[in-house]
This record gives structure tokens, C-alpha cells and sequence, in this order.
């Protein structure tokens, strides 16, 4: 077995490994911090519990690694970019990109429905960004589970958050410019389920105190007129479904 470092897109408090054992290719990952172990357990048990609800995780192999401190987890190494390096490269056209956003808001709606319809608060990811999504070309694999679920927030709200939240590095990535096209492909993959993209917005829109809540996003904007905020998707969002 051969082991090298890994150095991830995106910062990362643990330690990540190349394993080649033969002709297969793993990834480990070594748990740091004092919480390690809460993680390493957290984060097994989702992607477990994601792969028998039958979405897109890596897989988790049972494999000895001495030279890695342990808690560990070793799982096959996913082939591909991360959704943030893909959108945010030069290299693809606008079209192209658009297109394959469709298609992860299309997974993710189905993701959500699931959850939803089971009341499964475990089917809903707690640290969404574009950069804990692998995209192979064909699929977008889903990493990073050691944010623990939130138990004062029903599903859908949860779910909710998750997608505001990916809607707003997606468009960060891709370019604000193209926020407008962004979320009409959010708003035609979730038809059906207005309600949750209402809730999306309205975490944001319907909170108390709006002027003084308004007032600091604009105060922001001219700070840095090239940020997307929260204000962005949500009220992108109510616009596009009125």
C-alpha cells in the first residue's frame, strides 16, 4: 500500500490521504480536534444512511491504515471536481454549466422529497456548499457529513436551509451576473414544491425587523457590490415564482 497527502480545493481542520492499494484508489480521511471521534461516528452514520436511501455518497471501505492515527474512515476516491471548481472554471461555457446545474437541483429536489415525505431529518446535509459536492460528469456526489443535524428545525425547514444555501454558492461560483438564470433553474427543478421555495425565501424575507435587516444587507452591497447575500436568493426567488 502506498500513502501520500492529499491537499483538498478547500481548507480543512483534518488530514487527507491518497491510499493505492494494487489497482484501487481510496481516499482516508483522519480525524483531528477534540470532538474527532463524535465526527468520525457522525459522519459514518450519514453516509451510511445516505447510501441505503440510495443517493450519491462515496463508499465507505473497511481497511487498516497503521500509518494513520486513528479515527479514521477510508472510502473509494471519487474521480472528478469539486461543483465549485467546475462552475467557477474558464473553461466551460454558460450554457453547459446551466444545463448541469439543472441537473443537481433535479437530484436534490428528489433528495428533499424523500426526506419530506419520510420526515427523515438524516437525508438533509448540514454544511452545504458547492465545495462538499463531487461531480464526476455523470453524478454529484455528496461529501463532508460531520455537521450533526439540527433537531429544533422540522425537515422541511432544514431542507430549506440546505437549498438556499447551495443557491447562493452556486451563484457565487457561476457569477452574480447570472443569479436570475441560476434560480429559474432552481424554481423549475423544485415545481411542485413551492411551499419549500417559499420557505427558503421566507427565512430570509419574513424574519422581524426587516428594515434593519434590509438596512445592513444594502450597507453591505456597497461594501462589496459583488457578494451574494441572502437577500439575493430570496428575493430572486420570490420574483421568479410571482
Amino acid at each position: 500500500m502506498k500513502l501520500t497527502v492529499f491537499e483538498a480545493f478547500r481548507k480543512t481542520t483534518n488530514k487527507l490521504y491518497i491510499l493505492i492499494d494494487g489497482n484501487d484508489k481510496y481516499l482516508v480521511k483522519s480525524y483531528c480536534g477534540p470532538d474527532s471521534l463524535a465526527r468520525y461516528r457522525q459522519e459514518k452514520f450519514m453516509i451510511n444512511h445516505w447510501k441505503q436511501a440510495g443517493f450519491m455518497v462515496p463508499q465507505i471501505y473497511d481497511k487498516q491504515v497503521p500509518d494513520v492515527l486513528e479515527p479514521y474512515l477510508v472510502t473509494g476516491f471519487i474521480e472528478g471536481p469539486s461543483l465549485r471548481e467546475y462552475l467557477s472554471a474558464k473553461n466551460s461555457a454558460m450554457p453547459e454549466k446551466l444545463a448541469v446545474l439543472a441537473k443537481f437541483f433535479e437530484q436534490m429536489r428528489r433528495r428533499h422529497d424523500t426526506a419530506i415525505q419520510t420526515n427523515d431529518q438524516y437525508l438533509v446535509h448540514y454544511d452545504p456548499s458547492s465545495g462538499n459536492v463531487i461531480y464526476t460528469g455523470d453524478n454529484f456526489y455528496f461529501i463532508d457529513f460531520e455537521s450533526p443535524h439540527k433537531s429544533r428545525f422540522s425537515v422541511s425547514v432544514s431542507a430549506s436551509i440546505e437549498l438556499a444555501t447551495l443557491c447562493r454558492w452556486a451563484v457565487r461560483d457561476i457569477g452574480p451576473e447570472f443569479l436570475e438564470e441560476v434560480l429559474r433553474q432552481t424554481v423549475t427543478a423544485y415545481r411542485g414544491r413551492e411551499p419549500l421555495l417559499n420557505l427558503a425565501a421566507e427565512r430570509t424575507t419574513a424574519r422581524p425587523f426587516q428594515f434593519y435587516h434590509r438596512w445592513k444587507n444594502q450597507r453591505h452591497k456597497r461594501l462589496y457590490p459583488t457578494e451574494v447575500t441572502k437577500y439575493d436568493i430570496a428575493d430572486g426567488l420570490m420574483h421568479i415564482m410571482s
